[in-house]
Order: structure tokens, then sequence, then C-alpha cells
């Protein structure tokens, strides 16, 4: 956890990721993206000393609390503070106080793998358990946010075709569309229109909302990346566009993020296996 934070420039653990059942003398990892009982199971007949997923798991009520980091990033990205919490502020309150309520019912219908089921088969088996969200993905938003901004300044009148194009550069985006059937794909937008300037809007818990998107739009910033997005949202966006949405693929967007830190893990001498969607490029 510790080593995640330092790559990604956080200070404190946030809300959505946490050290469900500790451990020591860690040397075999299996790293997924959603862990289940039968995951965990499957850890332990195989002999691994720790499960860490991406995903929150366990309760983690105050989680949705991350989901403000939207208007942080946004500010980052250059709208000014006052008009991100004015037309960010209401969008992200909303989603923090739905998440709450849910993580508080904690049916496991409403949000499988995020009940104390995982950890308590975890503490059970006697098999340490993390996740680790926020951290990473702001780890993979710094490398997509990279990779665009380098197409831009070698094509400064880029397309969005030059936009998706310079995606195929990362393995992940290849490896996500090969292996998984899950291209980059423009969801809004002509292939030939100007990208002008792009961010990639990844990280603060979840994608970006319509409201989100739009915002972006609004201040000059026509070109938005993201994981992926609501059939709502996106149909919401198509009905009035004004703008271009670039989505990267779940698998491929936040293993931006994971290839970095699998590196620093495997230089420590740890063993990890990837699997769940999480793309390891450097064995694959």
């Amino acid at each position: 956890m510790r080593m995640a934070l330092e790559m990604a420039g956080l200070a404190d653990v946030p809300e959505d990721s946490a050290v469900h059942v500790p451990g020591k003398g860690i040397q075999r990892i299996l790293f997924a993206l959603d862990v289940n009982v039968g995951l965990l199971l499957f850890a332990k007949q195989r002999g691994y000393d720790c499960v860490l997923a991406h995903h929150p798991c366990g309760t983690l009520l105050h989680q949705g609390e991350v989901y403000r980091q939207h208007i942080a990033l946004a500010v980052k990205y250059g709208i000014s503070p006052p008009a991100a919490q004015a037309e960010i502020g209401p969008c992200v309150d909303r989603t923090a106080r739905r998440l709450r309520t849910r993580r508080y019912r904690s049916l496991y219908y409403e949000s499988p793998n995020q009940t104390v089921l995982e950890p308590d088969v975890a503490r059970m088996l006697g098999l340490p358990l993390l996740n680790i969200h926020h951290a990473l993905d702001e780890v993979g938003r710094q490398v997509g946010q990279a990779l665009l901004e380098k197409v831009l300044r070698r094509r400064p009148n880029a397309t969005l075709r030059d936009l998706v194009k310079g995606m195929y550069l990362r393995p992940e985006t290849r490896m996500a569309a090969e292996a998984y059937g899950q291209p980059p794909e423009i969801a809004i937008g002509r292939p030939n229109a100007p990208a002008g300037r792009a961010a990639f809007v990844h990280g603060a818990l979840s994608v970006p909302e319509a409201e989100i998107i739009r915002c972006y739009w609004r201040h000059g910033i026509p070109t938005v990346m993201a994981l992926h997005a609501s059939f709502e949202d996106l149909e919401r966006l198509r009905q009035e566009p004004a703008g271009n949405l670039i989505l990267t693929s779940h698998y491929a967007g936040d293993s931006y993020g994971f290839t970095p830190f699998i590196r620093v893990l495997r230089e420590r001498g740890l063993t990890v296996d990837c699997l769940g969607g999480v793309l390891d490029v450097d064995r694959q």
C-alpha cells in the first residue's frame, strides 16, 4: 500500500482502499480487478501469500468521498475552482450520498464483492487481503495523460483518430484489443474531428458522469478520455454532443497504472500473477 501511495504522490490511504487482512512474509501475490470468495479459495489452494484486489471490497463506508476528487481533477486540468465546484459539486455530492447509502445497506446484489463476506473468508483462510484503487488509478491517469500530450505535441492538429492510434503505443491497449476484444473507441465525435485539448479523466473512484464530461467541454477541453461510461450517460451526451469522448476500455485504462506498479513489486523480488482484467504486459 505504501509503495502505491508513493508512486501516486499520495500521503494517506484513500477511502476506497484498505488492508482488509494484514500479513507478513509475503512473497507470492495474486492480483485481480475484483475478488470474490471463489478467487480467495483458488489463491489459498495455489499457495499464494496474499490477494491484491483493485476495486473496493469490504464495507469501506466512505468510499464515495473519493468521487469528490473529480473537482480537484477538473481544477488540475485548468477549470477554475469556482466553476468546478458550481458545475460538478451537485453531481459529486449526489454520487457520494448514493454510494454511502449503498455501502451502509451492504446488500450483496447491489454491490457484489463489496460486503464483509470476502474479508471474513480471507481472515478465516489466513490469507492477507488488500485492495488498492485510487492510488493506482492516479498512476494510470498520469500515464494516459502523458500519452495524449505526446501525440498532441507531435501533431498539434491531431484528430480523434490520431489520439486513438496514439493509444496503441501502450502495450495495454494492444493487449486489451487483441486478447480481450476491448479496443479503444470514439464514443462521441467523428474520427476526423480535431481533438484540441484533451484530458484523461480517470481515477476519483469512478468514471466521470455526464455532467462532469460536459463541464470539461464547456471550459475549453473538447476531448475527454475515460475508461468507460454508463449507457444512460452516453445516451444523454449523444442527445447534445458538445464535444468528444474517447473510451480506452476498462482493462486497458486500469492497467496503465498496473504495469509500473507490478514492475516495482517484481523488482523487489516478489512474485506477482495477474488475472481477471489485470493485464500483465511484461509476461504476455
